[in-house]
């Protein structure tokens, strides 16, 4: 029992839309493990291509990228297999087994395209890969057997998320283990949950603050400013019932319009309704060196409804009478 000379391991690419040939590494593997099946070789095949873990299962002819879970048909091009392949609860589609086989793309091709980012190719509306969200959050679960591909794992899913390493608010990283225990931010519970056998499967996810996606750990407290002076902002509208006609005079209407405007961008860019948005005080203790930005609104923002009312002169509101 052998492979024919020159036949090679294909994947069908779910981008592309045609059959690849795996590296000569992968092949190699491929093929020492299938001709092993009859001596009680697994029926799983585990490939490591570079920093990439691939699995391949010989039932169903069914190639599983480790970390990102995404699974292509596989199949041997220019010869026949030396004998049939076990049998599985899922049989071997006919495209895996040579029928029907569309042309396939030289490797050389592949190595050649140039990258275009995802969040380019979702820009112009260009087909993204499966399983890319680029929607700031992600969640996934980890069996035990995957313990050791943990980074990759969680690299590949950051990825498709669209999230930076820069970006990532390691508070918002929930580890969920099967018994339902929770653990986040907390680098000693989270290895001491991932270490205990009968915590697997373990559910990973993450879903950081919307005012937060995407927002490096450096800006945060930027961000934390901005959104309570906008809270400032969002209650002197509510007071004055969002209407215009209740602003008293024509400068500060155009300053009224524009507030609108800065809260209807901020809950559309960031869908952030600013119900938790924190007070002045919570902020400068969580972030001390943000004082300096409310020693102006310290003053004029618990009475911006009654500046915009003409109730009292802003003058007077910083000055006093």
């Amino acid at each position: 029992m052998a492979f024919v000379k020159g036949s090679h391991w294909q994947y069908r690419c779910p981008f592309r839309k045609a059959w690849v040939d795996v590296s000569a590494d992968e092949d190699r593997q491929l093929k020492e493990a299938y001709l092993a099946l009859p001596r009680g070789g697994q029926p799983v095949a585990m490939c490591k291509i570079g920093s990439l873990k691939f699995s391949t299962d010989f039932r169903n002819l069914i190639r599983t990228n480790v970390a990102s879970k995404r699974t292509m048909e596989v199949r041997l091009r220019d010869g026949d297999l030396p004998f049939p392949t076990p049998k599985g609860p899922e049989a071997p589609s006919e495209a895996s087994l040579g029928a029907n086989s569309p042309e396939s793309i030289a490797p050389c091709e592949l190595e050649a395209a140039r990258t275009v980012p995802h969040s380019v190719r979702k820009a112009w509306g260009h087909r993204i890969e499966s399983g890319i969200t680029m929607s700031g959050e992600f969640e996934f679960t980890m069996e035990a057997s995957e313990k050791e591909l943990f980074g990759e794992m969680l690299s590949w899913n950051m990825l498709a998320a669209g999230i930076s390493p820069q970006s990532l608010d390691n508070r918002c990283l929930k580890f969920t283990s099967s018994q339902g225990e929770v653990s986040m931010g907390s680098k000693k519970e989270i290895a001491k949950m991932l270490g205990n056998p009968r915590a697997y499967p373990i559910h990973i996810s993450y879903k950081p603050h919307p005012a937060f996606k995407f927002v490096a750990p450096q800006y945060v407290p930027h961000m934390e400013v901005t959104r309570t002076m906008l809270k400032f902002t969002q209650t002197a509208v509510a007071e004055l019932d969002g209407k215009l006609d209740n602003v008293k005079h024509k400068h500060q209407r155009r300053t009224f319009e524009r507030y609108l405007l800065y809260l209807e961008d901020h809950y559309y860019q960031t869908g952030d309704d600013l119900s938790d948005a924190l007070d002045m005080e919570a902020v400068v203790n969580k972030y001390p060196e943000t004082a300096f930005s409310f020693l102006l609104i310290n003053k004029t923002g618990p009475g911006l409804s009654k500046i915009l009312r003409g109730e009292i002169d802003v003058l007077e509101y910083l000055f006093g009478g």
